[in-house]
C-alpha cells in the first residue's frame, strides 16, 4: 500500500524516502555504526575515565594543598576536561577514521546528509561523554566536594559537547591525513584547557593565561560549571558564551566537512 509500480520504477511515499523520517533514519544508521565500534570495546569506555580525567584530579589534590574552594575548582576542571578530551580528541579522531578509512563514502551513498551525519556523530559523542561526567560526580565526596547541582549543569555541559563538537568537525575537514589529524586533536583536546583558566579561577592565572581566558569558551564552561554544581543557578553570561561558541563551532564545522571529496 502507498506504493506504485510504473514503468519499472518503485515509487515511494514522499514521508518516507525524503524529510524527517528519512533524516532520522540516517541519524540512527550513523548512530548504530559507532555503538557497534564501541561495543567491541565498551570496557575502554569505563577505564578512560578512570585515567584522565579522574587521574588528573588526584594528581592535582596530592601536588596542592587541601582547600574546599580548590577542591570545588579541580572537579570543576576534571569534568571539562572530560568534555573536552572526548569530543577534540575522540569524536574528531572517529570522524577523521570515517573519512579516510572509506566508511564516510559509504553513507554518502546511502545517500545521506551532512546533517544527518553530523547529528548522528554528535549524539555518540554526548553518550561516550556520560561515564566521564557521572563517575567525577559521584565520587566528589572522595575529592572533598559538596554538591549542590542546580538546573544550570545540564544546559552548560549540552553547549560545551556542541561546541567542541563543532571543533571537532573543524579537524577533521582540515587535517590532511589520519596521522595528522590524530596529531591536532590531541592538541586542541588537552592544551586548550591547560592554557585556559579551568583548574584555577582568573584571579589566579598568570597574566599571559588570563589574556587566554577572556577568549577561551573553556574558561566560561568551567566557571558556569563552577557555580552550577555549588548551588548558583546564575549562569546566563555562561552559558551565552557557550552558546554562541557552539553556534559558530557548528556553522564553521558543517561547512569545512568534506561531504564530496574524491
Amino acid at each position: 500500500m502507498g506504493v506504485s509500480e510504473s514503468h519499472g520504477t518503485v515509487d515511494y511515499p514522499n514521508n518516507v524516502s525524503h524529510g524527517a523520517v528519512k533524516f532520522w533514519r540516517d541519524v540512527w544508521s550513523v548512530l548504530e555504526m559507532k555503538f557497534l565500534f564501541l561495543f567491541k570495546g565498551w570496557y575502554w569506555y569505563i577505564i578512560r575515565p578512570l585515567v584522565f580525567p579522574l587521574g588528573v584530579l588526584f594528581f592535582l589534590k596530592v601536588v596542592v594543598p587541601e582547600d574546599a574552594g580548590t577542591n570545588g575548582r579541580f572537579l570543576t576542571g576534571a569534568i571539562v576536561f572530560g568534555v573536552s578530551f572526548s569530543t577534540a580528541n575522540q569524536l574528531s579522531f572517529q570522524i577523521i577514521q570515517d573519512r579516510f578509512l572509506g566508511r564516510m563514502k559509504l553513507l554518502i551513498t546511502m545517500p545521506m546528509s551532512k546533517a544527518s551525519y553530523a547529528v548522528g556523530v554528535l549524539a555518540f559523542s554526548a553518550f561516550q561523554s556520560i561515564p566521564g561526567i557521572a563517575i567525577l560526580l559521584i565520587i566528589s565526596p572522595i575529592a572533598g566536594v559538596d554538591l549542590e547541582l542546580t538546573w544550570a549543569f545540564y544546559p552548560l555541559i549540552l553547549a560545551s559537547l556542541l561546541g567542541m563538537s563543532g571543533i571537532a568537525l573543524l579537524i577533521a575537514s582540515i587535517s590532511p591525513s589520519m596521522e595528522v589529524g590524530g596529531i591536532i586533536s590531541n592538541l586542541v583536546g588537552v592544551v586548550l584547557v591547560m592554557a585556559s583558566p579551568v583548574f584555577f579561577t582568573m584571579d589566579q592565572a598568570p597574566l599571559a593565561l588570563k589574556f587566554v581566558g577572556w577568549v577561551s569558551p573553556m574558561r566560561y564552561a568551567a566557571d558556569g560549571t563552577a557555580k552550577a554544581i555549588s548551588g548558583n543557578g546564575d549562569i546566563w553570561v555562561e552559558l551565552a558564551v557557550l552558546t554562541g561558541f557552539a553556534v559558530t563551532s557548528m556553522v564553521l564545522g558543517l561547512w569545512k566537512m568534506k561531504w564530496r571529496e574524491g
